[in-house]
């Protein structure tokens, strides 16, 4: 029955999980295209892995997958919360320092949808996975004590 109650808002977080993560990916596309960061040695191999990589993970999200088994959300979703996270900190490291020889200038308007996508899909897909997990009717089990009387 628990579980019944949480699979609604656990589905609507995997599958707005999906799409932060697919939005942050367009981001960097976009970066690497429009803003020519495809030029950067290592940089824009990076944010071509960047769209590669969250838009694989979105479209797990997003897969009817219930014949592979509940592990693959999961290990997606996982993995989707790292991601994001890696991307933050790549982000912080080029503007506070240089990433790979690359300094980022600025918060221009792509920067702070990136960190606003990553951030809430962090938020949103650590919910899908605390609300995914099966839960147990109760506590624990009653186990018999030796003299038969229930615990």
């Amino acid at each position: 029955m628990d579980r019944d109650r949480t699979a609604g808002p656990a589905q609507a977080a995997r599958y707005l999980g999906a799409l932060l993560l697919i939005a942050t990916a367009a981001v960097h596309l976009q970066q690497y295209f429009a803003v020519y960061y495809g030029v950067i040695p290592v940089i824009g191999p990076l944010f071509l892995a960047n769209f590669a990589l969250g838009l694989a993970l979105g479209l797990v999200l997003l897969a009817p997958v219930g014949r592979l088994g509940r592990w693959a959300p999961t290990l997606a979703a996982a993995g989707g919360v790292i991601f994001a996270a890696g991307t933050i900190v790549g982000l912080e490291i080029s503007e506070f320092s240089t990433l790979f020889g690359f300094h980022e200038h600025g918060y221009r308007t792509a920067l702070v949808l990136s960190i606003a996508f990553e951030a809430a899909a962090i938020v949103v897909l650590a919910g899908y996975l605390a609300g995914a997990r099966p839960r147990s009717a109760g506590a624990r089990p009653s186990t018999p004590s030796p003299t038969g009387a229930k615990l």
